[in-house]
């Protein structure tokens, strides 16, 4: 009876008691557990920081892209209010012509013609479309002075000018391009107002009377 009271007494515990070596497995669980805890901890801390990462660059990408906005209007406006005259260059393509320097002067006519162009000025495309006419030997539908005349169409119907398209339609008549001028006498509007173009007077100079 001792033996097995001791042997059951060795064995047996009351509920709720924690034997020593229930305890020792129970705290080998413990740090597991905390570990747990701990590792998640870092891992949410990383994620906060990502979150406020990607926010910064989302921040710093729209601050870039306002400036950049800005500057292209600022730079577009600019450009507007600053485009150069064309009559000085025409006037330095005439001169260089009259001196036999050709190729200058065509490069100078081009020049003028592309400064009309940006000022929407049919007179001076019609002025530099002059002096390249009298340049080119041979005058083909891809020739310096075809493509003047059609930028100055462009820029006669984009102002509504009548007196415009009839200067551009006269000269491609005098080119022999008869189907072409009927067709930009076509672009006239009943309703366009005629304007008074302070450069007209360029426009006539012996080239393109018939």
């Amino acid at each position: 009876m001792n033996k097995n009271g001791v042997s059951l007494r060795s064995t047996y515990s009351p509920p709720g008691e924690i034997r020593p070596g229930h305890q020792s497995l129970r705290d080998q669980h413990r740090p597991i557990e905390n570990g747990t805890l701990t590792i998640a901890q870092p891992h949410s801390a990383d994620n906060r920081r990502g979150e406020s990462r990607w926010a910064i660059s989302r921040r710093a990408s729209l601050v870039v892209f306002l400036v950049l906005a800005a500057l292209t209007w600022t730079q577009c406006d600019f450009s507007r209010r600053q485009n150069p005259d064309w009559k000085p260059v025409l006037a330095l393509a005439d001169a260089a012509r009259e001196k036999g320097d050709l190729d200058y002067a065509k490069h100078l006519y081009l020049q003028g013609g592309k400064f009309a162009v940006w000022r929407d000025d049919w007179a001076g495309l019609l002025a530099a479309a002059c002096g390249t006419k009298r340049l080119e030997r041979e005058r083909g539908p891809y020739s310096s002075t075809n493509a003047l005349l059609l930028r100055a169409m462009v820029a006669a119907e984009k102002r509504q000018s009548r007196s415009g398209l009839v200067a551009v339609a006269k000269a491609f008549a005098v080119l022999g391009n008869d189907k072409v001028a009927s067709m930009v006498l076509s672009l006239i509007e009943k309703d366009w107002v005629e304007e008074t173009h302070d450069s007209a007077a360029v426009v006539s100079h012996g080239c393109w009377d018939t």
